[in-house]
């Protein structure tokens, strides 16, 4: 059959450029059906349609080469004028057009031109094209794209990250050189790894293409003889094997490791190691997640690296677990449930639904029973449950602090994070990474200054924390504290207590919780609160800082009441107070938060009153402005959010400190248990 030839071109030569390239890139994907020039001739040409019909059609000799490709045929018509170092107006030169039509093209396109599995694939194609632009053009081939946005990008990354073995050859064997970075410092093994190159399934290539195309990689040298830089980093201070850890591909970790030799200790400009990478892939795929973790940590053992960064990896996964737990526990159980639709709640009463979901489901992930906290109306209860002796508050407290990092309970007072400690706040905080990543002429880049501006905020002019902790407070601490108490008694501290004063009267006792303790511990108690949290379920003003549950039986009363009358029931007893009040708006008013609505201060009116009935002992639970350390440049002093100045200062002056008991205490508090003597 005899074929006809496309007209000849006389296309301007920029506009030429263009057209040929998509031409290009089409004739690849279509695995040579679609000729070259088939973007520069009218498609409605006649010769234009016979040559797409049979453009694959070759003609080989007896030794299986090359004699005759229409393909080529057709290509060689545009040099000259061309001479294949040009660039099309959009910066993209010819040979890097044949090789992003080599990515673009999926391995198996046979099935979609209806033809058997026999067929040409995109790869023959690509070899041919790029083969006679290399050999018989001489075109560089390390001549990037001048496109704006893709830095620079020399043609072998497409083909590598295409992973055909065969075509990153080609390039290497005509002076590809291995180790050019692009202008974010991408590399061609990087663009090997990458994790979303589609899979075989998909069109994509095999896990033996990608190894075989790494492993070439590997043997190539650069012009200078170098061998390839298996660690080069990116802008993001990305190595090869951190993109292998995060496609989750364990054959490709363990290739980069064993054979490349990749460093296994390198952290990312984020601070993330290539196990917490892997760590923060587990709910994708858990499976694969564990097969790659299992090749780190082998390795690292086996080549006694595990030493030097087991304290890091410990606090890294630490972190991710506690991201996941809030992420996939705790922020859907804040949510609104269906069941809650349409019922006209009040703030309050949306709060304490809101507090209760999510205990729950905290007490569920720390392998606790919820209903020892939720299902408890007073104290009697309790005591049915068999529950009486337990302190649950102490045991949810250990278990929470166990899952949280050191760096991020850390107050950083007039001291900067240690490298560790950044990498970890840092690594985990996935926001912080749009405010620190900056563009320079199209390149991105990652100034380390804006990261750590944005990854910690400042806490009552205390210090630096990581601003995890807010979300953190949020949904783990408020909840906690609202449903059971602000401030964490011990056992040991709580036996302690009725060592010294076995006969107690808590004043704003909320839940009863620490009497309830007290108690169990085997002090003779009585708990008042001017709003007990029992009030609500009698359709009255409950309590606005606590749900609707007590852990001991609450009376109603506040010092003008309950100190009435002087008798010895009420003063032979120590008077217990734990965080009686928040003082900002009065002594605090430059840490006051904006919007904050505080109540009138009680603390001291009550000490007061208790000292003219002959009160002995008081028991303060809170912050004291004493040993509140503050930034150097802190605008005023800071008494605490527990206890009023003129509360502490009362209590200096008319009491003597016996002693100071360290009790359990939430992240950012500086809490403690004090017990003071009448002067």
């Amino acid at each position: 059959m005899k074929m006809e030839f496309p007209p000849t071109v006389t296309v301007p030569c920029g506009q030429l450029v263009d057209t040929l390239n998509k031409g290009i890139i089409h004739c690849i994907q279509s695995s040579g059906k679609i000729l070259p020039s088939s973007e520069v001739i009218d498609a409605s040409s006649p010769a234009q349609c016979q040559w797409t019909e049979y453009a694959a059609i070759e003609t080989h000799d007896e030794d299986g080469n090359l004699v005759y490709s229409p393909v080529l045929e057709d290509l060689r018509q545009f040099f000259p004028p061309l001479d294949g170092s040009e660039i099309g107006s959009d910066g993209r030169p010819l040979l890097y057009a044949a090789c992003l039509g080599l990515l673009l093209s999926t391995r198996d396109v046979s099935a979609e031109a209806g033809a058997s599995k026999l067929s040409a694939t995109p790869l023959p194609t690509f070899l041919l094209i790029s083969t006679y632009l290399l050999e018989e053009l001489k075109v560089d081939p390390n001549q990037p794209t001048q496109t704006p946005g893709a830095c620079c990008r020399p043609p072998l990354h497409l083909v590598a990250r295409s992973c055909h073995p065969a075509a990153v050859d080609l390039l290497l064997s005509h002076g590809a050189n291995v180790n050019t970075p692009d202008e974010e410092g991408w590399t061609a093994l990087m663009a090997a790894c990458m994790p979303d190159i589609p899979s075989a399934e998909r069109g994509g290539p095999t896990e033996n293409e990608r190894v075989r195309t790494i492993k070439r990689l590997l043997l190539a040298r650069d012009q200078e003889g170098n061998p390839i830089r298996v660690n080069a980093r990116n802008y993001c201070g990305y190595t090869a094997l951190h993109y292998a850890c995060e496609g989750l591909n364990p054959l490709l970790i363990k290739t980069l490791l064993e054979d490349a030799g990749s460093d296994a200790t390198l952290r990312t400009l984020w601070g993330q190691s290539i196990a917490g990478i892997v760590r923060s892939q587990y709910e994708l795929n858990t499976k694969q997640a564990a097969a790659c973790e299992a090749t780190i940590m082998s390795y690292l053992e086996e080549t006694g690296r595990l030493g030097q960064v087991r304290s890091f990896l410990d606090e890294e996964r630490k972190a991710l677990d506690l991201i996941s737990l809030v992420d996939n526990f705790l922020i859907p159980a804040s949510r609104k449930p269906e069941s809650d639709v349409g019922l006209e709640l009040s703030r309050h009463e949306a709060l304490i639904s809101q507090d209760r979901r999510i205990i729950s489901a905290l007490m569920k992930f720390l392998e606790l029973d919820p209903s020892i906290i939720l299902n408890t109306l007073v104290a009697t209860e309790v005591s049915k449950d068999g529950h009486n002796a337990e302190n649950v508050y102490e045991t949810i407290h250990h278990r929470v602090l166990e899952v949280v990092p050191e760096s991020f309970m850390k107050v950083y007072c007039n001291c900067n994070p240690s490298s560790d400690e950044l990498d970890i706040v840092i690594g985990t905080n996935y926001a912080v990474r749009s405010y620190a990543e900056t563009s320079v002429n199209g390149a991105r880049r990652i100034e380390p200054a804006s990261a750590m501006q944005h990854a910690f905020i400042l806490h009552r002019e205390r210090g630096f924390v990581a601003r995890q902790m807010e979300l953190l407070t949020d949904v783990i601490v408020g909840p906690l504290q609202r449903t059971i108490a602000f401030g964490i008694p011990s056992s040991s501290v709580a036996k302690e207590i009725v060592a010294r004063a076995p006969r107690i009267l808590e004043m704003g006792a909320g839940t009863g919780y620490w009497s309830y303790v007290l108690s169990s511990s085997g002090a003779d108690v009585l708990a008042y609160d001017a709003h007990p949290p029992s009030l609500s379920l009698e359709g009255l003003d409950g309590n606005a800082y606590f749900g609707n549950r007590s852990y001991f039986e609450v009376k109603q009363g506040d010092a003008s009441s309950v100190f009435r009358e002087v008798t010895s029931e009420i003063s032979d007893r120590a008077l217990l107070l734990v965080w009686p009040n928040n003082p900002d708006a009065e002594d605090n008013e430059h840490l006051v938060i904006e919007g904050s609505n505080l109540p009138p201060l009680w603390d001291v009116e009550c000490l007061r009153k208790y000292y003219e009935v002959g009160g002995r002992t008081v028991i303060y639970v809170g912050e004291r402005e004493e040993r509140i350390q503050l930034m150097s440049d802190a605008t005023g002093p800071d008494c605490g959010f527990c206890a009023s100045r003129k509360f502490q200062q009362f209590l200096k002056d008319h009491f003597l400190l016996e002693v100071t008991l360290e009790c359990p205490k939430w992240w950012m508090k500086e809490d403690d248990v004090t017990v003071w003597r009448r002067k």
